[in-house]
């Protein structure tokens, strides 16, 4: 159906955090040149005779809101606000320069002076590994966390296969950059800020200050916007220390350069271990991520939700390392780490059958899980039908027939760990003539709204139009995290339904009268519940069985042809048989699908971040290499339900499973057209 949720937006009334009305200051963040270097001193005492306002860490220090801070917990805790006796990436940033005009404040910041001793940088994994230079000194090693994850045993007597493989530093760079605006208000700070989960980030705020969070419309995030934490503080203890209002809109260059929002850069040492008729016995992973100038990531360990993806295969052994390189640290992208995974695992499955001389697809249907619910080693799958989607995707004769005329087709199957275990709040209220939906975080473009007012149509048994969505600050929203980890087809669903149930029982009760259809019926009497005035709050809590509650299924089959003089390799079509368990409007599912599979194109074939002794090369989108529409296939997705039983109407989340599946059916084509094993993405 039409979409609910985007009539303000295309008239450009979207109120994104640069459209609201502001009165203040502005702030300009001064940045590191270098990748590695000891800050010998940061010079602000010129452009503080000049008028501008500045906060370096040596100033953090001294606010009664850190003191303490420094000795408890190390140096960390102020440099993971502003750089602290030592820089680590092209970037970082040193201090915040604050003045009346934004391009005031641009021009002193320029000239705060910096004096730099440049360290050698750490570039890379197989550079930091050597540990000949450290990013942290005090962690004694590069390799800054480990953890292993052993089910059964590796077989003994079976065949193997060693890969080594590598995905390649990406991020979701929304249309819209981050932006912060800060404005304190006694001893308690209003953030407004297009920050991911605003009522959950709010509470990491307020170990520093007394806040409340404002959450704006996003012009996309795909989980960058979870880093803008670091700003809003910043900006917060500015705020607070000189008694103004402040205004930051980070620009293109910065968020490329310094976002801390990337996604996985990741090295594989794979083993497997196969049967000679392609039934997989074991997998040995060995990873190492490389997590910038941090010391710790999670996405690494998403994976332990899928580690066999769709196939059965219980002996799994999953090493992780963690590694310090002088890069901009990573954040979340859309998957969260999972996508390399599936890449990878696909890889293998492709690399199996090869060395068998059986089809690929042979493979995957020999190691397909077959009965479900289905209780993997690492976690419990709910439902789904894996195989069914292989067939639909084999049956296409019409793509698969274009390897006689010079075009590649590639094949992958994928699960992901959709809807980690949680809780999510809404408010629903009558005001006015209208049932209002209040949600506690900023809208990013997914329609969550849009289906937030289908749910609550639906429900009341009242028109669309006699709904409107809210938002809630922090203070103000019930327990709220928002979108992320492909979790709000069930916990939105969920909170709507408990709250439309118990807005129904209150007014029943208290009216007492029955309801049907947006009336309560009191004998002959109707009340149009919309002239009442009512609210309620509800909260949805689901606890898996194991940590993600439902799994969708896909299978994606992509068409490639590649130029035999030039080498260009252009994406045709990729088609995708996804299994979202129920659809909440399958419209919208189909976006979302269209959306992570273009992703998963994109980071198969063009975008990655290129660094050169710690430095930066790609310092514009089209240097990153983001594709504009027409480099992008035709995209063709059929839905194959198969519901869930642990979720309010059986869906699935589906935002995320489209990525790595996408990238990997392309890259599988890609090959099968240049006949020539690719290890790595983007393909070059």
């Amino acid at each position: 159906m039409r979409r609910l949720d985007l009539e303000d937006v295309i008239k450009g009334k979207g109120n994104y955090v640069d459209d609201i009305p502001f009165s203040g200051y502005y702030g300009v963040f001064v940045r590191s040149q270098y990748p590695h270097a000891i800050l010998r001193k940061v010079d602000v005492d010129g452009v503080r005779r000049k008028g501008a306002l500045v906060l370096t860490a040596e100033d953090l220090l001294s606010l009664p809101n850190l003191k303490g801070k420094e000795e408890q917990e190390g140096s960390s805790s102020i440099s993971s606000l502003l750089a602290f006796k030592k820089v680590r990436y092209v970037g970082e940033p040193i201090a915040l320069v604050i003045a009346k005009d934004p391009y005031e404040a641009t021009d002193l910041a320029e000239e705060v002076s910096v004096d730099y001793e440049p360290l050698p940088p750490v570039s890379n994994i197989d550079e930091a590994l050597k540990n000949d230079v450290l990013v942290f000194d005090e962690v004694g090693t590069n390799e800054v966390y480990k953890k292993t994850f052993e089910y059964g045993e590796m077989p003994k007597g079976d065949e193997e296969l060693e890969v080594s493989l590598y995905w390649s530093r990406s991020s979701g760079n929304p249309i819209e950059t981050f932006g912060v605006i800060s404005i304190p208000q006694g001893d308690e700070v209003t953030i407004i800020s297009n920050v991911q989960a605003p009522q959950f980030q709010s509470n990491e705020i307020s170990k520093y200050f007394k806040v409340k969070v404002v959450p704006t419309r996003h012009g996309g995030s795909f989980g960058s916007k979870f880093s803008v934490t670091r700003y809003a503080i910043v900006l917060g203890l500015a705020s607070l220390k000189f008694n103004i209002p402040i205004k930051w809109i980070e620009t293109r260059s910065e968020h490329l350069m310094a976002s801390n929002s990337s996604g996985p850069e990741r090295k594989f040492r794979i083993k497997a271990y196969f049967k000679r008729d392609g039934t997989v016995t074991g997998l040995d992973f060995k990873i190492w991520e490389d997590i910038g100038a941090s010391l710790y990531n999670g996405q690494a360990f998403k994976p332990t939700g899928i580690l066999a993806g769709p196939y059965k295969v219980k002996n799994i052994r999953y090493d992780v390392s963690l590694v310090a390189t002088n890069k901009n640290p990573p954040g979340a992208f859309r998957g969260a780490g999972t996508p390399p995974h599936t890449w990878a695992l696909e890889r293998v499955m492709d690399f199996i059958a090869d060395e068998l001389k059986m089809e690929r697809h042979e493979v995957r249907r020999k190691n397909l899980i077959d009965s479900f619910p289905y209780d993997a080693p690492y976690a419990h799958y709910d439902s789904g039908n894996p195989r069914n989607l292989l067939e639909l995707a084999l049956s296409r004769k019409d793509l698969w027939s274009l390897r006689e005329k010079g075009y590649g087709v590639g094949l992958a199957c994928s699960t992901d760990p959709s809807t980690p275990s949680g809780q999510e709040g809404v408010k629903l209220s009558i005001k006015k003539g209208k049932v209002i939906l209040g949600i506690g975080y900023g809208p990013e473009g997914q329609g969550n709204e849009h289906v937030g007012k289908l749910l609550v149509s639906r429900l009341l048994g009242i028109p669309p139009e006699a709904v409107e969505v809210e938002l809630l600050d922090s203070n103000e929203s019930p327990s709220s995290f928002g979108p992320g980890g492909s979790r709000m087809a069930v916990f939105l669903a969920g909170a709507i339904k408990g709250a439309v149930e118990e807005l129904v029982s209150k007014l029943k009760r208290k009216y007492n009268a029955e309801y049907k259809d947006g009336f309560l019926i009191r004998g002959e009497e109707k009340i149009p519940i919309t002239s009442l005035q009512e609210e309620v709050s509800y909260v949805y809590s689901q606890q898996g069985k194991t940590r993600f509650i439902a799994y969708p299924f896909a299978c994606d089959i992509a068409v490639v042809k590649v130029d035999e003089e030039t080498g260009l390799i252009k994406p045709v079509k990729l088609v995708v048989y996804l299994d979202p368990g129920t659809p909440l409007d399958e419209e919208v599912v189909k976006e979302q699908v269209i959306g992570g599979s273009a992703i998963g194109v994109s980071v198969a074939l063009y975008e990655s971040y290129v660094y050169e002794n710690g430095q930066l090369l790609t310092l514009s989108l089209s240097d990153y290499g983001l594709p504009t529409a027409d480099q992008m296939p035709e995209f063709e997705i059929n839905l194959v339900p198969t519901p869930s039983p642990y979720t309010p109407f059986g869906e699935k989340g589906i935002g995320e499973i489209p990525v790595g599946v996408a990238a990997a059916a392309v890259t599988s084509a890609v090959e099968d057209a240049i006949k020539r094993r690719i290890t790595k993405v983007p393909i070059r």
